[in-house]
């Protein structure tokens, strides 16, 4: 990335910077890995250098694009990668193609960490686009001055450079970029590994298991994270991937879907992180810590006592330009990918800003300032999973009339926990999260309970694809406890509330009293942990409750402060 804007650099200025050298053989590489090979790659076969008039009439010709990266983990570290202008092609089949989420991950990771016998490696398939054949073929340009000279010499470049300074290639197999490269992959993985007893399940596909092995993989486009209890079971499946692709694999199990993961089997917990990924995207947008910030957003005092609650008024501050607009959008991005992962406490946060982030203002942009400096705070987020019964549980929770337009939030914390009889006065110990909803309720609501019921609704609506999921992990679910502090919406769920007359709402969320696969119970809001995740909160509650969800070294100050702190510490995730 350039120092002074923390963008990344182009082709062409790494091609003439300092390390041009290794840029241009990763480039030459690249090029011989997708053709017929160069000096130091086998090729795939992918496409062919052709001249312009051999492209059908009817074709569209689309251009070519290359992605350069660092990546330390890889054998080529140096990486330039050729990508397909896909955006300019045509394909009218189906192009949906199954790849595991976060969620799938980390309920795999915990699934692993739960019993004694298993071990978790991670598989990466090396060119896995590149190895599919194409029904049909398609047509890319690229410049003739991204042709390295050895690569010229070898394919006779210059024999074929158009007038329009292009070089026109023949798309012969599946490339990064083409809408339909993933979906024939997937096709052609579901076949090479069905013929050696693996599948997807029917209801979760992205979790794969054995016919008669206890193997069970998730898979993530070409990189495989894979539960296995003895070698032989792991031989298997490497033997059976070797058969049709280059593989790499890390038996530690130490990084997978940009998880850094350090396992601790003996005493049964694993770590999850992602280890500079703050550092480098406050370089990216090139934001400088002001103060020490403990809050990710600014602290809305509650009124007790009020009986009429009204929406907050809308916001009169100056629009950014669309250079500012970009930046907002580019924040929340970036770092709603790291909230899902390890830092769910920046959740609320994102989610009030990505409400207006199509047309943000000056004030948005003191919400990104001051979110960027929690993080800058707080750089280095872990989650610790435990050992447990992979018990589903959910605590469920909402904050009325918060948002603009009249919005309400709704939260949600998913974990997994000893199965147990659940009672007000005890509930099942907390473990880290496995996937925290927060989100703003799209039904304008006219009530608490309301809004407290919709957040029933969704939640239970999302519990439903992790009970699939765990399920397939050969975790049989019990009807899941769901936790809300909110009277009233317990009472209609459980059918105990006798209406006066006949509520909108009843048609909506009637589906939560006829569902048997979960229980819902009241519990007082201090035991709730989706309150956390649904109000803006005052720096001193931020401090207190973090350590219960995010697990972190530099915190450990604290413990001598608080006895509370000490508790809770205890109790991490």
């Amino acid at each position: 990335m350039y120092t002074n804007t923390g963008k990344k650099e182009s082709l062409d200025a790494l091609l003439n910077g300092n390390n041009s050298k290794i840029r241009k053989q990763s480039l030459s590489n690249e090029l011989g890995r997708a053709a017929q090979g160069n000096s130091k790659v086998k090729g795939n076969d992918t496409l062919d250098f052709i001249h312009k008039h051999e492209v059908p009439v009817n074709k569209t010709v689309t251009y070519s694009n290359f992605i350069c990266d660092f990546r330390p983990l890889k054998s080529e570290q140096y990486r330039v990668r050729m990508t397909v202008g896909g955006d300019k092609l045509t394909y009218t089949d189906d192009i949906a193609s199954p790849a595991a989420s976060m969620l799938e991950t980390k309920l795999l990771i915990n699934s692993v960490i739960s019993d004694k016998k298993a071990r978790f490696l991670t598989i990466d398939l090396k060119d896995y686009f590149l190895q599919t054949i194409m029904i049909e073929p398609e047509f890319m340009k690229i410049k003739a001055k991204y042709f390295p000279d050895d690569i010229q010499k070898q394919y006779h470049i210059s024999e074929k450079i158009a007038q329009d300074g292009y070089v026109y290639c023949r798309i012969k197999r599946g490339m990064y970029g083409l809408k339909q490269a993933a979906r024939l992959a997937w096709n052609q993985l579901v076949k090479r590994l069905g013929d050696s007893g693996y599948k997807p399940d029917k209801f979760a596909p992205n979790i794969w298991s054995h016919e008669t092995r206890k193997t069970k993989f998730c898979l993530c486009v070409d990189d495989f994270g894979v539960k296995y209890y003895n070698k032989e079971d792991a031989t298997h499946l490497l033997s059976s991937l070797k058969n049709h692709y280059n593989i790499t694999v890390d038996w530690k199990g130490a990084n997978y879907c940009g998880l850094k993961l350090d396992w601790n089997y003996q005493k049964q917990y694993v770590d999850i992180s992602m280890p500079g990924y703050v550092d480098k995207a406050l370089h990216q947008f090139q934001h400088t810590k002001k103060k020490e910030q403990h809050a990710p957003h600014e602290y809305a005092k509650p009124f007790y006592g009020k009986k009429i609650q009204y929406s907050s008024p809308p916001n009169k501050s100056q629009q950014l330009d669309s250079k500012g607009s970009k930046r907002v959008q580019s924040v929340c991005g970036k770092f709603l990918y790291y909230a899902r992962a390890v830092d769910p406490t920046i959740l609320p946060a994102i989610n009030e800003i990505a409400m207006v982030q199509s047309n943000p203002t000056e004030s948005t942009n003191n919400k990104i300032n001051m979110l960027l400096d929690y993080l800058a705070t707080y750089p280095n987020a872990k989650i610790r999973y435990h050992a447990s019964d992979m018990a589903l549980h959910v605590n469920s929770d909402a904050a009325y009339l918060v948002l603009p337009k009249a919005r309400s939030r709704i939260a949600g914390y998913f974990y997994l926990s000893k199965e147990c009889p659940i009672t007000i006065t005890k509930s099942p110990p907390i473990n880290g999260s496995v996937l925290v909803e927060c989100k703003v309720l799209k039904h304008v609501v006219s009530s608490a309970a309301e809004a407290e019921t919709g957040g029933l609704f969704h939640n239970c609506q999302t519990a439903i694809m992790i009970r699939h999921i765990l399920n397939a992990l050969g975790h049989n679910q019990k009807p899941t406890p769901v936790k809300t502090d909110n009277s009233t919406a317990a009472s209609f769920v459980n059918d105990l509330l006798k209406q006066k007359r006949s509520k909108s709402w009843d048609m909506r969320f009637h589906w939560l009293r006829e569902n048997k696969n979960f229980i819902i119970y009241w519990d007082r809001g201090t035991n709730n942990d989706a309150d956390y995740f649904t109000k803006h909160h005052a720096p001193r509650h931020h401090k207190t409750m973090r350590p219960k969800y995010i697990l972190q070294g530099f915190l450990a100050k604290w413990n001598k402060q608080s006895e509370f702190l000490q508790e809770m510490c205890a109790r991490v995730c």
